[in-house]
């Protein structure tokens, strides 16, 4: 059964690695992002995970027989106003049923549900929604769980770097800008009716 797909509230982009998958403590490459919700904005999704992750605990109790299942950590933290939910993406892997690799990345769209170009970086500070899956799981050491995955992400107010004014123009090498290589996985995003 496919999991249901749920959509943020607006908040704020903390650390996106939405361009680029985040390599740094996972070779295999890991799209991400923490949203920053107002807590008085966050009720309907803190009731949405609290119920996954009571639905998560008793399908690891019947699983394990009801010996003593502890709770695995929440994919959010609350923080005096603010309320951060963790989402992300492994962007490379091996499927468990089938064995063959994949490879993925979460579709991006800007406000008008329009496809973002490859050449936009988003940066942290950036206004977006997030559509995403919760996922139960369970290990010995963590406990039972639930992780919230990453499958799209709607920009409403983009921040993008502005570093270009570092130098001043000088005679020498200049770039010919290419044009930009669309890949056969934007003809699907632009099918995609999470938004």
């Amino acid at each position: 059964m496919q999991p249901t797909t749920n959509i943020s509230v607006v908040g704020e982009a903390i650390y996106p690695h939405l361009n680029k998958p985040d390599v740094r403590f996972n070779e295999a490459g890991e799209y991400k992002v923490t949203l920053k919700v107002a807590k008085s904005d966050a009720t309907e999704m803190l009731k949405l995970y609290t119920s996954a992750l009571d639905d998560s605990l008793k399908l690891a109790e019947q699983n394990h027989k009801g010996k003593g299942i502890k709770k695995a950590p929440k994919p959010y933290t609350e923080e005096g106003d603010y309320v951060f939910f963790k989402f992300k993406m492994k962007a490379t892997g091996v499927n468990q049923k089938t064995k063959e690799k994949f490879s993925q990345k979460p579709q991006l769209f800007d406000a008008k549900k329009n496809p973002i170009p490859l050449s936009t970086i988003i940066w942290g500070g950036s206004k977006m929604r997030v559509a995403y899956n919760l996922v139960s799981y369970y290990t010995p050491m963590l406990g039972a769980g639930i992780t919230a995955r990453l499958k799209a992400v709607q920009v409403i107010e983009l921040v993008e770097g502005k570093d270009s004014n570092l130098f001043e123009k000088e005679d020498g090498y200049e770039a010919t800008p290419k044009p930009e290589v669309i890949s056969n996985e934007t003809s699907e995003v632009q099918e995609s009716k999470d938004f």
